[in-house]
């Protein structure tokens, strides 16, 4: 992870800059790889998304897009994702480690101690089954052929992308 310089942070300021550059390059190929490699195990009949709890369950809107703006902002005001914590507090950066462990403790208290009941409340407010549920395809009325085609097409135009920006192949491989 500190080698490919992969973080969250960087992309998302790089993105709300109005720039798509090596920062932001990597991200968009990961996600449509990820959406391209699910389609076509969908498409194969070797993976069913539709029994994945993701999709199975009602999912809260309204937590999504708190937990985001937190989430978010506490990136921001810490420099780095959880994951970028932990791996600038293997470097001996002990900012990094104090946020990482306040992190943990927060995340901790919202799952299970003190924080839980708000948690649950705000998760409760909008959630996605008077919406039709989660099936994003069968709502805009895609098939799986369709959708399967759309994510390669974007998976093939984020590694264009990549390669324009001349992001290094260590991290288009990473």
């Amino acid at each position: 992870a500190q080698r490919s310089r992969f973080c969250l942070r960087v992309a998302a300021v790089e993105f709300a800059r109005g720039q798509i550059g090596s920062r932001t390059a990597p991200w968009l190929l990961v996600f449509t790889s990820a959406i391209a490699g699910t389609a076509l195990l969908s498409l194969t009949g070797l993976v069913e998304p539709s029994q994945a709890r993701q999709i199975a369950t009602p999912q809260s809107l309204s937590g999504a897009a708190i937990g985001g703006l937190l989430f978010g902002s506490g990136m921001v005001l810490a420099r780095g994702c959880a994951s970028r914590l932990l791996v600038l507090a293997a470097t001996g950066n002990l900012r990094s480690l104090l946020s990482g462990l306040v992190f943990a403790v927060v995340a901790q208290a919202s799952l299970f101690g003190i924080l839980a009941p708000l948690r649950e409340f705000i998760a409760g407010v909008l959630v996605t089954t008077p919406n039709g549920g989660n099936d994003l395809l069968r709502m805009v009325g895609i098939d799986t052929a369709t959708a399967t085609t759309i994510a390669v097409a974007a998976s093939v135009a984020a590694l264009a992308i990549a390669v324009y920006r001349k992001t290094g192949g260590f991290i288009i491989l990473g």
